[in-house]
């Protein structure tokens, strides 16, 4: 057993610069794992927790749920063993209910934890995490891109698969090429369907390109709804998912589908958004909403990685001590994918 300190990112006031500190190491207990914490993916979700716009934390909080790092020590009844690469997923489910018992963690109603959303997660450098929601990573890929694929690979899956249920030769086209919306092109490229990314940033189109979208739009440039049915032949998309969750978005996403077209709601901002029911009735669009993922999705996404389907797509790194430099980056709105934080 060890023990002494380590330094930690604390959320402790909504709308306030996080203040790194330094608290106990954490002790593994029976079931539990103790992480070093070589990777820590930052995710538009931190933003509004840190300032309360759409999700109010419990403070103070240690903010952070792309977690990968190396197993350091085990409790009672682990069969993890230290030095194992590890990715951790985010939600800790009771087991017991109707929906962890069918897969579904992400959809317990009173999850046991929801890391680094009412727990603590892992912008610190070691994070205590339950064995059960370990996934192992191969040394094929690197602790930065595991860490974001965590999140947004593992929404991407279950968005393009289970949600959507894209299959092979449908037009699906996303809206926003963010770190999500990337992995959801990388998805639903890999699962045979044609995409379309529709970005305002030039960076994040060109990614989306070389992810293998066949089309990049500009909605600054070009009506989106309007390049969307000139590019499909004027049938629209079969699916479209909608990553921004902005005002007019969700209108955008309805108006891209053809008939019987399938909208899935994945991105938002705490702001209400406007839906015409006349457009979605005249297409009998189908609109669902996408949250979170599962664990299988995130040991279906580590198989991916590991293969080369998939990838974390990671413009920077920083420290510990930069959190909230990198966090301001983030809210500017001009990186493409992810940035990562290396305790």
């Amino acid at each position: 057993m060890t023990s002494g300190v380590m330094s930690a990112a604390v959320l402790k006031a909504l709308g306030k610069p996080l203040e790194i500190e330094l608290r106990p190491r954490p002790v593994p207990g029976p079931g539990q794992v103790l992480v070093r914490v070589r990777a820590a993916g930052l995710c538009h979700t931190d933003l509004h927790l840190a300032d309360g716009s759409a999700v109010t934390p419990p403070l103070p909080i240690v903010l952070g749920h792309e977690i990968a790092g190396e197993v350091v020590e085990v409790g009672a009844g682990v069969r993890a063993a230290p030095g194992d690469r590890v990715l951790a997923y985010y939600y800790e489910g009771y087991g017991t209910c109707t929906w962890c018992a069918a897969g579904s963690e992400n959809l317990c109603p009173a999850p046991a934890a929801k890391v680094g959303f009412d727990s603590d997660g892992g912008l610190c450098e070691y994070y205590l995490a339950d064995a059960q929601t370990l996934v192992p990573i191969t040394d094929k890929v690197p602790f930065a891109e595991a860490a974001v694929l965590g999140c947004s690979g593992t929404t991407a899956v279950r968005v393009v698969r289970a949600v959507a249920r894209t299959v092979a030769g449908e037009t699906l086209t996303v809206i926003g090429a963010g770190g999500v919306g990337l992995a959801v092109v990388q998805v639903a490229v890999a699962d045979g369907a044609r995409v379309i990314a529709v970005d305002p940033h030039a960076p994040s189109r060109e990614q989306a390109r070389r992810y293998g979208a066949h089309t990049v739009i500009d909605p600054a440039a070009s009506d989106p709804v309007a390049t969307v049915h000139a590019v499909t032949d004027g049938q629209g998309c079969e699916v479209v998912v909608d990553t921004v969750g902005a005002t007019h978005t969700p209108g955008q996403a309805v108006r891209m589908t053809g008939i019987r077209g399938r909208v899935v709601l994945v991105g938002y901002t705490g702001k209400p958004a406007t839906l015409d029911v006349l457009d979605v009735g005249v297409r009998e669009t189908e609109i669902r909403s996408s949250v979170g993922a599962t664990l299988a999705d995130a040991h279906t996404v580590m198989q991916m990685a590991e293969t080369g389907l998939i990838r974390g797509n990671v413009e920077a790194e920083y420290p510990l001590e930069q959190i909230n430099q990198a966090l301001a980056r983030l809210a500017a709105g001009n990186v493409t994918g992810r940035l990562v934080i290396t305790p």
